[in-house]
């Protein structure tokens, strides 16, 4: 039995555990980042930012890595970004639909967020948007890539990261063009951003002039890749287009080195990103990609990223971290255009102005609030001891429409319709 100052440390200790769990998700990321207890007093005032992010999950590494990226941006300004103090609270995308609109809701109801940035999962972000949009809060997503979340002419949504064909259409013309490979087989997962980035590629490439001979798709986390890439047809493919982020990427990569396919490979670019590079290793040398971000460009903006990320995390800047400081500068920009007091109106307004020289390059928004931006055709290299995303080409001013005009664009099916069609 404890002495009374015995007990009276345990009711410290149990009061600061219950603190903690209390505050859970709303710790930063980053030491020294603003808080919601801790936000600098800006000259204009201050603006309450939702900061929504998966945390927990398989997508918890990259909503960590977005989190990180907004939340260094924000301490490189001291917590203020044009002359308003950023006051962050941090909640959990979750795992499901339920969840994220749970949090969501709290962000606007309980902590009064005039401003939601994030979102990884698309089925989660379809089913916040349009709680946010009827709450009259702006919601600048992060990673989310289903095509349809930016597809409403002056919405509340806007979007820094890509659609999900956006940043393969480039790719696509490039291996039928450039490269000359005429006949391609698609190896992805059978999931809505597999059959989004495979489409993408497939539309770019075949309007160049090529053919898609071949379209395989395997479940979300797939452990054994090797009877999908079995089913390649060797004798009639010259290329392999392949769309697996995450662990996929690793196993799909493996088994392709040891199933001894030669023929050469392209793929998305979340395939062979920083995230997953150092594993897969030497199994992705070679392999050819597109994306909107890749750690080798040179410029002041980026080395910015590159050193604070790096400092901070240990590890290689990468799209996710890019996705999270481009947010945070766009949200300064948005702001440097608005006296007073942020309204949504205010808000949304400002950002369809937004142009912005971010780590990526050049950044502003379309009609519909998606991100237009650079493109970049990359090649894995060993450099400096590691492996890197070299740039080839780089293609500017990438839309969601790419080169067909919205117009055109739209009336074009989902490509969830058209997954199986475009084999001939």
């Amino acid at each position: 039995m404890g002495s009374p100052p015995y007990r009276l440390r345990v009711l410290a200790v149990v009061a600061a555990l219950l603190a903690v769990a209390a505050c859970g998700s709303r710790s930063p990321s980053i030491e020294g980042a603003p808080t919601s207890a801790t936000a600098a007093t800006g000259g204009k005032g201050t603006l309450t930012v939702g900061l929504l992010n998966p945390l927990t999950g398989p997508f918890a590494a990259l909503g960590t890595d977005v989190n990180a990226g907004f939340e260094l941006y924000l301490k490189s300004k001291g917590g203020v970004l044009s002359g308003y103090g950023i006051k962050v609270v941090k909640e959990d995308e979750g795992t499901d639909p339920a969840q994220g609109t749970t949090k969501a809701r709290q962000l606007v109801e309980q902590s009064k967020a005039q401003m939601v940035v994030g979102l990884v999962n698309s089925a989660i972000a379809y089913a916040v948007a349009p709680y946010l949009e009827q709450a009259d809060v702006p919601l600048l997503i992060t990673v989310a890539g289903a095509d349809g979340l930016t597809r409403k002419k002056g919405g509340n949504t806007f979007r820094v990261s890509y659609t999900s064909s956006q940043d393969v259409m480039p790719l696509g013309e490039h291996t039928c063009k450039t490269l000359g490979h005429k006949k391609a087989a698609i190896l992805g997962l059978d999931y809505s951003f597999g059959w989004e980035a495979a489409g993408g590629f497939a539309r770019a490439y075949e309007d160049a002039g090529c053919a898609v001979v071949q379209e395989i798709y395997a479940p979300l986390a797939t452990q054994d890749w090797g009877p999908y890439v079995n089913q390649i047809k060797k004798d009639e493919a010259d290329v392999v287009y392949v769309v697996a982020p995450g662990s996929d990427g690793i196993r799909l990569l493996k088994a392709y080195r040891d199933f001894g396919v030669q023929l050469p490979m392209v793929a998305h670019g979340s395939t062979v990103d920083e995230t997953t590079l150092p594993t897969e290793a030497g199994t992705a040398e070679g392999v050819i990609s597109s994306l909107h971000y890749t750690p080798q460009i040179k410029s002041p903006a980026n080395d910015a990223l590159v050193a604070a990320f790096t400092q901070e995390r240990k590890k290689s800047a990468n799209q996710y971290a890019d996705d999270g400081w481009t947010a945070g500068m766009v949200l300064e920009q948005a702001l440097a255009q608005i006296d007073g007091a942020p309204t949504p109106e205010s808000l949304r307004a400002a950002l369809t102005k937004v142009k912005v020289e971010s780590p990526r390059g050049p950044v502003s928004f379309d009609a519909y609030g998606q991100a237009v931006y650079n493109v970049y055709i990359r090649k894995v290299e060993q450099r400096d001891g590691g492996w890197a995303n070299t740039i080839v080409t780089t293609v500017p001013e990438v839309g969601q429409f790419f080169t067909y005009g919205e117009e055109k664009y739209l009336t074009f099916p989902g490509y969830d319709k058209l997954k199986g069609t475009w084999a001939k």
